[in-house]
């Protein structure tokens, strides 16, 4: 394929609609001319929806008859909905794993139109790389943190279903773009001169821009494959977050100064974040499970499987993508 497809205007189920990614792609579907039914929790923040453009669905994803003729008149689904951060392993399992059961049984079951469900999955459910070389789909499955092996089962169920169902698995790493919060720490930090580094080994990392995340979620539904059907998808480089840093720093237009973190002060911070988070409604920005994650050398992917199959490239690099990211938080007094 010289060029991705794209699905014709279709009434179509976002889950996880009010997050960074499903928000991002609900106003995708949107462009598109497509009929888009969100699914949000009755506590989501809807800020990010429009509710005289999409039809909003307070329902938990384990009671679908909630929905009525809704599910058996979607023609797609994307299952956006998951936890990046949570403050127990049960925590991340009922969300990222334990709701896909009935979720796809209820497809199985009423969703007879469906053409496509993209499963939105993470590099987390496969692990780390080694230096210089990048996991790919043949790569063993070995994730470290209870976030990773939830995305894992996650996709286990999901498999299940494929032959059933019309599934297609993708497995994004860091994603950025407007509205995110996680990796806008970093960003922020940098804006107010400070390069933070962990430890002094190099660290490697993919990433991708939401709004190529959700251009190469939509591709994948408008000819989702038979047979192997996981793909990573990034925007087909690795950088190191000292090239995070400079691309920041250039559209930031900012000389940050290095400050190095030892890996060793990291776990007791790591402990009080955790202790202090137990008499809070969040969980903690850093914890023992995430520690897990930053010390690890490599968090790189291929996506050329990906790309070779659907003829997709990505819009934005770095040094782009950071632009219109940073852009954003500035018009939006983030920054």
């Amino acid at each position: 394929m010289n060029e991705p497809a794209k699905i014709d205007p279709a009434t179509v189920l976002v889950t996880g609609a009010s997050g960074f990614i499903g928000s991002h792609l609900v106003d995708y579907l949107l462009s598109l001319g497509c009929t888009v039914h969100c699914l949000v929790r009755k506590t989501s923040n809807l800020r990010w929806l429009d509710p005289s453009r999409v039809h909003l669905h307070a329902v938990d994803l384990a009671r679908l008859e909630q929905l009525g003729d809704t599910l058996g008149e979607a023609e797609y689904l994307f299952h956006c909905a998951g936890l990046t951060r949570a403050k127990t392993r049960q925590e991340y399992f009922r969300i990222n794993a334990d709701l896909c059961s009935p979720l796809y049984r209820n497809c199985a079951a009423r969703g007879k139109r469906l053409k496509a469900i993209v499963h939105l999955s993470s590099l987390a459910a496969v692990g780390p790389a080694m230096p210089g070389r990048p996991v790919n789909e043949k790569t063993p499955c070995r994730p470290l943190t209870f976030y990773g092996q939830s995305k894992r089962a996650g996709e286990e169920i999901a498999r299940q279903f494929s032959s059933s169902l019309p599934m297609v698995i993708l497995r994004p790493p860091v994603v950025y773009g407007p509205r995110e919060n996680n990796f806008f720490t970093y960003l922020r930090a940098v804006s107010r001169g400070w390069n933070i580094k962990i430890g002094s080994t190099r660290r490697d990392l993919s990433l991708i821009h939401v709004a190529d995340l959700v251009r190469a979620m939509v591709t994948a539904a408008a000819a989702p494959p038979h047979e192997e059907n996981v793909f990573f998808v990034t925007d087909g480089k690795a950088y190191s977050w000292e090239d995070v840093a400079q691309a920041a720093m250039q559209a930031l237009d900012v000389r940050a100064r290095s400050i190095v973190i030892p890996e060793s002060v990291l776990f007791p911070l790591a402990v009080l974040c955790e202790t202090l988070a137990r008499f809070g409604t969040e969980p903690a920005l850093l914890d023992r499970q995430r520690l897990i994650d930053i010390c690890q050398g490599s968090w790189t992917a291929s996506c050329e499987k990906f790309m070779n199959h659907y003829g997709f490239q990505p819009r934005h690099d770095l040094s782009s993508g950071l632009a219109e990211t940073l852009g954003w938080y500035k018009n939006h007094r983030w920054l």
